[in-house]
């Protein structure tokens, strides 16, 4: 069996977006409607999957954007 290139595209499942992202699915699906979380790849009517790697650049954006508002809170508190 080969293995898995890193480059290969890989869909993940809501329960792993859930335990991925430490948001409940309800939370995934709600923040997907309204625009604040990837897009899911429709692979039938009842089947929904993630992009890992879309899901992955979400991760690191709201880091970032986490260490951004980190950033201005010391600023403003003079520190």
């Amino acid at each position: 069996m080969s293995s898995i290139q890193s480059n290969t595209p890989q869909f993940l499942a809501l329960p792993d977006i859930s335990k991925q992202t430490q948001m409940g699915k309800s939370t995934v699906l709600a923040w997907e409607a309204a625009g604040k979380f990837p897009n899911a790849v429709r692979l039938s009517r009842n089947k929904r999957v993630w992009l890992k790697s879309d899901v992955d650049r979400w991760m690191i954006e709201q880091r970032d954007k986490s260490s951004r508002q980190a950033d201005l809170i010391k600023v403003a508190e003079g520190k």
